[in-house]
């Protein structure tokens, strides 16, 4: 985990005891009543406790406060790092208000904080007391505290009429509470964000702990090479009509089953996307292609994690060394056990394509180092990507769940290759990192705009800035610059970015998604998905192109779409001849067998075969 840089905030109104009404001084804390914890007659206990600096809340609640902080008044220079105050303003404490069964919890449970899923704790709230105002004006979140908190650290005057807080603006005050030592209605927490133009610049009242250097510059953003290709323009527009690219792996739905498969071409029927789409198989059994007229029958291969073979055998076998002919007659079958060679061809095919990569459109205008060639696009595992696109980036190893939501965005794709036939690529881009905090603005014509992101990444922003907007969350999302022009290498991209609203209903379903949107919640696709070559013992390949990568996992004149830039007869579905040219006899027998006839150049020569060590002959 990256270290945490420590802040110190040197101003406080805290107070420990504050004057009631009547004159008598009393401790701004909750009563002895409330942290009381003897169980009652039914073994109940309801009370108060004191959290300690080490505690994890106490350390959540200053992280996140530490982290909202320097957002607003640290800038890029401290954008590449993650702040915690070192403790709460002088005066101001964190208590915890606890409800458990004794009988439930148990003696050793009570020893270990947190059991909600055992349903140790019934209530476990934790409350910011200090205000000069007296313990019924306590801070209920980091969100709540947090206006309070940069009031202490920028105003210079002092004066409380400048706080924005709930408690201290006067149309932000909570109803008066009774405390009776029993659980009292939560009522619900209203954000008063700062207005930002009005935030005077930092100054002594707050300390980052550590020195840290000027904010690093970067250049505009470049969306791809100068004129991009219609295909990579349509990928790149938001509120794209497709979610799958031609010649990328999908698991697709079979009726009964899911079965893996390759995008063959893509289009349009009654304005909906289709797709022609190849199962993957053994050389033996090919397979007829199947329309998909609905992608909820798809979903990315790094959705799902691939199963075992059905042959036990093939497990750790790579598709090419396995002897296809043997294992169809059932030399390798065991009884009890219900074989598929169809099944297992896909499942080692796709593990192939997973660890596989090729590079197509090379950009012959780049400024290039020796030995070098930059690209405009790339099939990367199952996926295909583009130059100017955001890619999801590792922070943790392969196969270990990622605590931060990390993407790329792809400046330059380049490919250094050696005479010996070594080859290294390196994504050069911007890296950024999702941020959620409580919103600084009052109404969305206050939202700004990033133009430094994709146009995709931008509209996607916007709407789950306006989901969480109309549910009055009180919470902003963006995106923070980390790091300008980084290079990556091949593990450390995850696979492909997709936008919330186009694939994330298809992932979750839609009840749960629109469960979670009615709350003002949306998450990021890449939180359910895998990254490329997760739990994939296939070593790292370099392939030809894409045809070269499928191999014999699909019919031998199987071939891929190139979309609008290529000729428009090749994204002619087969039901709908009446667009395609007069076909001969074996034409139409290989057709119907799912195999494609054709000019193979078209998509056989998208690594530009006549350039770089990788080139070879056209293979017919």
């Amino acid at each position: 985990m990256a270290p945490y840089y420590p802040l110190t905030i040197h101003r406080s109104d805290g107070q420990f005891e504050v004057a009631t009404r009547s004159g008598v001084k009393e401790v701004n804390q909750p009563t002895t009543q409330q942290m009381n914890d003897t169980p009652d007659a039914n073994g109940n206990v309801d009370c108060y406790k004191k959290l300690e600096v080490d505690e994890a809340k106490h350390v959540d609640w200053r992280r996140k406060l530490g982290g909202m902080l320097m957002h607003l008044l640290g800038g890029k220079a401290h954008a590449d790092r993650n702040y915690i105050l070192k403790e709460f303003p002088e005066g101001y404490v964190l208590w915890e208000h606890v409800k458990y069964n004794v009988e439930k919890a148990g003696a050793e449970s009570k020893k270990e904080k947190g059991k909600h899923a055992a349903g140790v704790f019934e209530r476990q709230d934790a409350y910011l007391y200090g205000h000069p105002q007296g313990r019924k004006k306590r801070f209920r979140s980091p969100a709540d505290f947090f206006p309070h908190l940069l009031w202490l650290a920028t105003d210079e005057d002092g004066d409380p009429m400048n706080c924005s807080c709930k408690i201290c603006s006067p149309d932000g005050d909570e109803d008066p509470e009774a405390f009776s030592g029993k659980s009292e209605l939560k009522t619900e927490v209203k954000f008063h964000p700062p207005t930002l133009s009005a935030a005077p610049k930092p100054t002594t009242n707050y300390t980052p702990s550590s020195s840290t250097s000027a904010a690093p510059s970067k250049p505009a953003f470049q969306p791809g090479p100068a004129t991009m290709s219609k295909e990579q323009t349509a990928d790149a527009t938001p509120g794209g009509k497709y979610i799958y690219r031609p010649g990328e792996l999908v698991w697709f739905n079979n009726g009964s089953n899911w079965r893996l498969g390759v995008i063959a071409k893509r289009g349009l029927k009654n304005n909906k996307p289709r797709y022609l789409v190849q199962p993957l198989s053994n050389p033996h059994q090919q397979q007829k292609y199947q329309i998909k007229e609905d992608e909820c029958l798809l979903r990315p291969w790094l959705a799902w994690s691939v199963p075992p073979t059905t042959v036990v055998q093939l497990n750790d076998m790579m598709f090419d060394q396995v002897p296809w002919d043997r294992v169809v007659r059932g030399e390798f079958d065991q009884a009890g056990h219900v074989m598929d060679y169809i099944v297992d061809g896909s499942i080692l095919a796709a593990k192939v394509i997973d660890a596989s990569y090729s590079l197509f459109e090379r950009n012959e205008k780049a400024l290039a180092n020796p030995g070098e060639v930059h690209y405009n696009g790339m099939f990367f595992g199952a996926e295909k990507i583009w130059v100017g696109e955001p890619v999801r980036v590792r922070t943790s190893a392969p196969g270990v769940p990622t605590p931060d939501i990390v993407v790329l965005i792809i400046h330059k794709l380049i490919e250094k290759t050696t005479p010996e036939g070594a080859s290294a690529v390196t994504f050069v881009g911007d890296v950024y990192k999702f941020v959620e905090m409580p919103t600084p603005y009052k109404n969305p014509q206050e939202w700004p705009t990033n133009p430094d992101l994709p146009p995709r990444m931008s509209m996607d922003l916007r709407y789950r800035n306006e989901i969480a907007h109309l549910a009055t969350t009180g919470m902003w999302y963006e995106w923070r610059l980390l790091e300008p022009a980084a290079r990556k290498g091949l593990a450390d991209v995850k696979g492909r970015w997709y936008e919330t609203h186009t694939l994330l209903p298809i992932l979750r379903g839609p009840d749960k998604f629109q469960e979670d949107v009615n709350k003002g919640k949306t998450s990021d696709v890449g939180q359910f998905m895998n990254g490329r070559r997760d739990n994939n013992a296939v070593p790292e390949q370099r392939k030809k192109n894409r045809r070269d990568t499928l191999g014999q996992a699909v019919p031998l004149n199987f071939k891929v779409s190139r979309g609008l830039d290529g000729p428009p007869a090749d994204d002619v579905f087969p039901d709908d001849q009446s667009q395609a040219q007069p076909q001969q006899p074996q034409q139409q027998q290989r057709q119907q067998q799912g195999t494609f006839d054709g000019d193979m150049s078209q998509f056989m020569n998208l690594d530009q075969a006549d350039h770089g060590f990788y080139g070879s002959e056209m293979q017919h």
